[in-house]
């Protein structure tokens, strides 16, 4: 049936419409419903650094619990800061991960160091929600950025704050993850939940296992199952349940959503974004409040004093735009041309579909960030 979502043998194709259908392997657009990462976190000590560490009484302190483990007895006193600095780290534990698989770890400042350039991280563990120690980490850091200061002036790039260690984790303790649910069965989490979308993957599995034992019942529009007899829940057979279906192609809706971040102005809307036809006119109103300074000098032969008189100044500015009519958007190109003949700035645009939305004039879902 050419009409069957797991027919699509392309990933982009074009409907008599015009309009433009995605159709991604179902291993893009699902995942194992019951193997999830697992975060870890921990706190260590950095060294090596040339003057860019911290100098902070939690440094010290954690610099003497350190060498304290190694037999040497100091106090508080006898350590100076600056090139030592003490982090967070963060790592995610992969399902299914082994005993010694190398892992990387993000590292992050703690206190008032400037840079971690050039610095080492000494061994140090990172525990789960569980409280158990899954990942040790040790080794040079890399970090992306610079701080450079002298006595007068300091120049700085991107973030040196933050470092990784690539490969500097090491997994000390496996998970006990398995292929299968409690109930025994294989089950698919798709990554962006509709009931189309799930159709469209539980109709591609059944194909991909026609002729098998294998069942896939549809649960919700969030989950997808496939159910096999007793004898063949393997391992084995889960790995080649997973490849076989991960390599067919469905066809999965464009969402119907406009995302709005409010900080940058950014405005993501999916093909399927619709704008009933309606005039639009946006107006700002800016008022800056001035406060100035100057000197009152009296007359020379005069019995006054010198002193400073503070004035406020207001000042309103408005401007605005011809209401415009905005015509309806079928796709994402005929959307942002409407807008720009707007002329909007960001600002403008978000409050624009803000405005849509609250109208009823935009036919999708929005959300602000």
């Amino acid at each position: 049936d050419p009409q069957a979502p797991f027919a699509a043998e392309t990933p982009v194709q074009q409907t008599a419409l015009g309009e433009t259908t995605v159709s991604p392997r179902i291993r893009s657009v699902t995942r194992l419903h019951n193997s999830m990462p697992h975060q870890l976190i921990g706190i260590g000590l950095v060294t090596g650094l040339s003057n860019t560490g911290s100098s902070d009484r939690g440094t010290r302190q954690a610099i003497i619990n350190f060498v304290r483990q190694h037999g040497l007895n100091l106090g508080i006193a006898d350590v100076v800061g600056g090139t030592t600095a003490l982090v967070s780290l963060t790592c995610t534990l992969p399902p299914f991960a082994k005993v010694g698989q190398a892992l990387d770890v993000k590292v992050e400042v703690l206190s008032d160091a400037v840079s971690l350039r050039g610095g080492e991280l000494l061994r140090a563990e990172l525990h789960g929600v569980d409280g158990q120690t899954y990942v040790v980490a040790q080794g040079a850091l890399i970090v992306a950025g610079y701080t450079v200061a002298g006595g007068n002036a300091q120049a700085s790039k991107n973030p040196s704050g933050s470092a990784w260690l690539p490969n500097g984790g090491l997994c000390i303790r496996e998970e006990n993850t398995s292929y299968f649910s409690e109930s025994g069965a294989l089950e698919l989490q798709v990554l962006n939940p509709s009931p189309f979308n799930a159709a469209s993957i539980a109709n591609g599995m059944r194909a991909a296992l026609n002729g098998s034992q294998a069942v896939v019942p549809l649960v919700d529009s969030g989950l997808v199952r496939v159910e096999l007899p007793e004898t063949q829940r393997t391992a084995e057979r889960a790995v080649e349940i997973i490849n076989l279906v991960g390599d067919v192609r469905v066809t999965v809706e464009n969402p119907t959503k406009v995302m709005i971040d409010q900080t940058s102005g950014t405005v993501l809307a999916g093909e399927g974004v619709l704008i009933s036809p309606c005039v639009v006119g946006v107006s700002d109103l800016t008022i800056a409040v001035v406060e100035d300074t100057y000197v009152s000098q009296p007359n020379p032969l005069a019995q006054g004093t010198t002193e400073r008189v503070g004035r406020t100044r207001i000042e309103a500015t408005t401007s605005s735009n011809e209401p415009r009519p905005l015509g309806g958007g079928g796709t994402v190109s005929d959307l942002l041309q409407n807008l720009k003949t707007l002329g909007l700035t960001p600002p403008q645009l978000v409050s624009v579909f803000q405005a849509l939305d609250q109208g009823g004039f935009l036919h999708a879902t929005l959300e602000v960030r």
